[in-house]
C-alpha cells in the first residue's frame, strides 16, 4: 500500500481498498441491496426515525 502523509488518509484508502476487494465481483444492484441492508442496520441500532422529504424541517 502506498504510504501516505496523514494516518486519516491512510486509514481512507485502506478502508476503500477493503470496500473494493469486498465487492468487486458483485453486480451494482447486489451492491445496493447490501448497502441498504446494512443502511437499515444501523438506523435500527441507533434508534433513528427516519423523516419524509415531505415533512418541513425548521432551521431557524
Amino acid at each position: 500500500m502506498e504510504k501516505w502523509k496523514y494516518k486519516s488518509l491512510e486509514w481512507i484508502h485502506k478502508v476503500r481498498e477493503e470496500d473494493y476487494y469486498e465487492t468487486k465481483n458483485l453486480s451494482p444492484k447486489e451492491i445496493v441491496e447490501r448497502t441498504r441492508k446494512a443502511t437499515d442496520n444501523v438506523v435500527k441500532s441507533l434508534g433513528l426515525k427516519i423523516a419524509s422529504h415531505k415533512e418541513h424541517i425548521r432551521t431557524r
